[in-house]
C-alpha cells in the first residue's frame, strides 16, 4: 500500500459517452508530475466525480509527504473545484469538497512555508462567501478542524456527602440574610430580594430525576469561576454559593411558598442556594428590554461564551435546542439538536423563552462542562453557541408582542414580520460574531463577518417572522411511552377538546398536533438553512482565528 502514495494516474481515452467516465491507469511518477496531473484533473470537465476524488486524495498525500511541491497553482485549482456547480446534485459531494478544503488546511499547518499557508487560509476565508451547499459545509468543517490547544480544567469533586436537612429560617440565619421582598418562583427557583445591595436569594429546587452530584456541580463551577484565573474583564456576576454545614446540597421541605404545579420536585426535597445579582433573571428578549440593551447583552454574553470556551469550559445549553422534544425519551440523543445536520428545529420560540444568558452574564452553571476532544468537536460546540445567540436575537423582536404567534382564526400563519427591525438585527449579528471572536481568540483583531449579512437578515425575518410550521406527529411509539392520563393531559395542553379526546385511543394511530412554531416541517430539514450556513462560517473563522493566534504566540 505504501507504493500507492508514490503513484499517480493518467487518463486513457476510452471515454464511455453515456456515463462520461474515464478509466484510470496507475503509473509511477515523481511528485511534481503527480501534482500537475492532479491539478489538471480537477479542471478537466471530462473527469467524473470519482476521478476528481482520486485527484484530491493524491494532493492530500502530497501535502503530507511532499508539501514543497504544492504552490499557488494548487490553491487555485482547488478554489475552482469548490466553486464549481458540477456536483451540486451528487449526495457524496460534501466528502469531496471537505477533502479539497483539507488540502488547504494541510498547507496552513505545514511548518516550512508560512507564506503558502497564509495564502491557503485567505483562500478558505474567501470561499466561505463564494460557496454554498455542500461546498460551503466542506470548507467550514475543514477550517473547523484546524488544530488548537484547548483543554478544560479538572473540576474538583471531593464526593457528595449525604445532604443535611435545613429549614428556611435556619438557612437565612446561618447566612445572615435579611429579606426585603416577597418570595416568588421563577421557574423552579424560589427567589426573594435581600437587604444586600442589588442582591437576591435564590433557592434552586431539584427536580425529580436530578442527583445531588449534579446539583453540586453547579456550586463547584461558581467556586471555580470566581478564581482570578478566570477573570474576563467585563461584567459577569457569578453568584455566591450558600453552604449548610459545608455541604453544597441540602434538603429543604419547609419553604414559605409552595412551588407551582409545573415543578415536579425531587422526593427528598434536594436544593442548592446562592446569592445572585438582581439582574440574574433579566433576559435580552424580555418584553421590557429595549434593543440597545438587548444588543449589549447578546454581545457581552457572546464574549463570555467565547472566553470560557477558550479556557476549555463549554456551556452546552445557552438555550435548550431540540430536533424533536416529543421523541426525546426514546432517542439515544434525547432529541437534542445537532445543527450541522441541518434538521428541523423544534419550537424555537419556546427554546428562547428563558435563555441562560442575561443582564448579569451567563447563568445555570449546571450546564458547564470541561472540554475534552479535538478541534472539530469544539467547532460544533461553538456553532451551538452562535445558533443559540442568533435565535435569541430573533426572539427579541417576537417578544415585543407575544400574542402575535401561531395561527389566526382562519388557520393561516400569523405574520409578525413587522415586529422586526432589519438594521438592529444586522447590528446584533455583527456584535455577536465580533464579541465571540474576540473572547475566543484572545485578540482584538477583528475578523470580517463571513456571511452575506443582507441576505441572512432577510431570510431570518421571513422565517422567524411568519409561523408557517406549526404541526408535528405524535407517533404511536411515543404514545406508548405515556400513561393514559399523561397522554390525555399532553393533548389537552395542545388544545384538544373533550369531544376530540373521546375519539382517541392511545397508541392506535399517529396524531397530528399543533405545537409550533418550528423552523421546518416535521421530519424535514430546517426552513432557515441560511442560519446554519452562517453558524458554520462563524465557527470556522473563530477556530481559524484561534489557530493563527497560537501560531503567532509560538513564534
Amino acid at each position: 500500500m505504501e507504493g500507492w502514495r508514490r503513484q499517480t494516474w493518467q487518463s486513457v481515452f476510452s471515454l464511455d459517452v453515456g456515463r462520461s467516465s474515464f478509466k484510470l491507469i496507475r503509473m509511477v511518477h515523481y511528485p511534481n508530475t503527480l501534482k500537475g496531473q492532479a491539478e489538471a484533473a480537477l479542471d478537466d470537465p471530462r473527469f467524473d466525480f470519482i476521478a476528481k476524488h482520486h485527484a484530491v486524495a493524491d494532493l492530500r498525500r502530497l501535502a503530507r509527504k511532499h508539501m514543497g511541491v504544492l504552490d499557488g497553482h494548487t490553491i487555485s485549482a482547488l478554489e475552482r473545484l469548490l466553486q464549481s456547480n458540477a456536483f451540486s446534485r451528487v449526495r457524496q459531494a460534501y466528502f469531496l469538497f471537505r477533502e479539497a478544503a483539507s488540502v488547504m488546511t494541510d498547507m496552513a499547518t505545514a511548518e516550512d512555508d508560512g507564506v503558502l499557508g497564509s495564502q491557503a487560509l485567505a483562500s478558505l476565508n474567501s470561499l466561505l462567501l463564494k460557496t454554498d451547499g455542500s461546498a460551503h459545509r466542506g470548507v467550514a468543517e475543514a477550517m473547523g478542524s484546524l488544530p488548537v490547544n484547548i483543554t478544560g480544567p479538572h473540576l474538583k469533586n471531593g464526593g457528595c456527602p449525604s445532604p443535611s436537612a435545613m429549614s428556611w429560617t435556619r438557612l437565612l440565619s446561618k447566612n445572615q440574610l435579611t429579606l426585603t421582598g416577597i418570595p416568588r418562583y421563577i421557574g423552579r427557583s424560589l427567589v426573594v430580594e435581600t437587604s444586600q445591595k442589588n442582591r437576591m436569594l435564590v433557592v434552586k429546587l431539584a427536580k425529580k430525576g436530578d442527583t445531588a452530584a449534579g446539583l453540586e456541580k453547579e456550586i463547584r463551577w461558581m467556586e471555580t469561576l470566581k478564581k482570578p484565573d478566570y477573570a474576563v474583564g467585563c461584567r459577569f456576576h457569578i453568584p455566591t454559593p450558600l453552604y449548610v454545614k459545608s455541604h453544597r446540597v441540602f434538603r429543604i421541605n419547609r419553604i414559605p411558598v409552595a412551588p407551582p404545579d409545573t415543578v415536579n420536585r425531587h422526593p427528598d426535597g434536594l436544593a442548592i442556594a446562592f446569592v445572585a445579582h438582581r439582574d440574574y433573571f433579566v433576559y435580552p428578549n424580555h418584553h421590557r428590554v429595549d434593543t440597545v440593551s438587548a444588543r449589549e447583552m447578546l454581545g457581552r454574553n457572546a464574549f463570555l461564551l467565547g472566553r470560557l470556551a477558550s479556557n476549555g469550559i463549554i456551556h452546552d445549553a445557552p438555550i435548550p435546542l431540540f430536533h424533536n422534544r416529543t421523541q426525546r425519551l426514546r432517542r439515544d440523543d434525547q432529541g437534542r439538536y445537532q445543527w450541522f445536520r441541518s434538521g428541523r428545529l423544534d419550537r424555537w420560540l419556546d427554546s428562547c423563552a428563558f435563555p441562560n444568558l442575561g443582564l448579569s452574564g451567563l447563568r445555570d452553571f449546571e450546564h458547564l462542562e470541561p472540554f475534552r476532544g479535538g478541534s472539530r468537536i469544539l467547532y460544533r460546540h461553538i456553532g451551538s453557541h452562535f445558533l443559540s445567540l442568533l435565535l435569541v436575537a430573533g426572539s427579541h423582536f417576537r417578544c415585543r408582542d407575544k400574542a402575535k404567534v401561531g395561527l389566526d382564526d382562519n388557520g393561516h400563519p400569523v405574520d409578525a414580520r413587522d415586529l422586526f427591525d432589519r438594521q438592529v438585527l444586522k447590528a446584533m449579528i455583527v456584535e455577536v460574531f465580533e464579541s465571540y471572536f474576540t473572547g475566543f481568540t484572545g485578540t482584538s483583531a477583528s475578523a470580517a463577518l463571513p456571511v452575506d449579512l443582507g441576505r441572512l437578515t432577510h431570510c431570518m425575518i421571513e422565517e422567524m417572522g411568519v409561523d408557517r410550521h406549526m404541526t408535528e406527529l405524535l407517533r404511536r411509539v411515543d404514545q406508548q411511552a405515556l400513561t393514559d392520563s399523561e397522554f390525555f393531559a399532553f393533548l389537552k395542553e395542545r388544545s384538544y377538546n373533550a369531544s376530540q379526546l373521546d375519539d382517541l385511543k392511545r397508541g392506535e394511530k399517529d396524531i397530528l398536533i399543533t405545537s409550533g412554531p418550528h423552523l421546518g416541517d416535521f421530519n424535514r430539514q430546517i426552513s432557515l438553512p441560511e442560519l446554519i450556513a452562517c453558524v458554520a462560517a462563524m465557527s470556522a473563522v473563530c477556530i481559524a482565528g484561534r489557530f493563527l493566534t497560537e501560531v503567532k504566540n509560538a513564534t
